[in-house]
């Protein structure tokens, strides 16, 4: 029953995870009512982690096997999201995605190519800002660098108003 239990934490945490990701994606006016709460990121955050840690702990309690288990799938996992959002594994795939433009539409500049693929992951960002990125960052690779820069949420474009002292 524990066992059953901690798995079920364990799920529920990562299905907090994938929900706030999800929630954390969304334009503000896009959310929910509920999301649009103040401390509702931070309250999220907190139940997510809290599930996830739970489940664990219950895991450890129960079944030593279990445990290192999940948590070798859960080190895995975060292992694999590190790679898939580093830098130079997104230089490999702006890479690609320029050389396929590229060869598709030979007529486009490397700046145009560029515009192109930023405005198709990101549309929202809106053509101005994809312009001056352009600009500033005319090699696929400077390129590549500060796309992964703002798709993670550096200081500065995370996408929250600056705080009042």
């Amino acid at each position: 029953m524990n066992l059953a239990l901690g798995f079920a934490l364990l799920f529920l945490g990562l299905l907090g995870i994938a929900l706030s990701a999800h929630f954390k994606g969304l334009r503000y006016f896009d959310r929910p009512a509920l999301a649009r709460l103040a401390g509702f990121d931070l309250g999220l955050d907190l139940v997510k982690w809290l599930l996830l840690f739970a489940g664990l702990v219950l895991l450890a309690r129960t079944s030593r096997a279990s445990f290192l288990g999940a948590a070798g799938v859960l080190i895995l996992l975060w292992c694999y999201r590190r790679f898939i959002h580093s830098a130079r594994f997104q230089e490999r795939l702006l890479t690609r995605d320029f050389a396929a433009l590229k060869k598709e539409r030979p007529e486009l500049s490397s700046g145009e190519v560029l515009f192109e693929i930023a405005f198709r992951r990101h549309p929202r960002w809106g053509p101005e800002l994809i312009e001056q990125m352009v600009r500033d960052y005319p090699t696929v690779k400077s390129f590549a660098r500060i796309m992964a820069r703002m798709e993670r949420g550096f200081r500065g474009f995370s996408g929250r108003g600056r705080r009042c002292r």
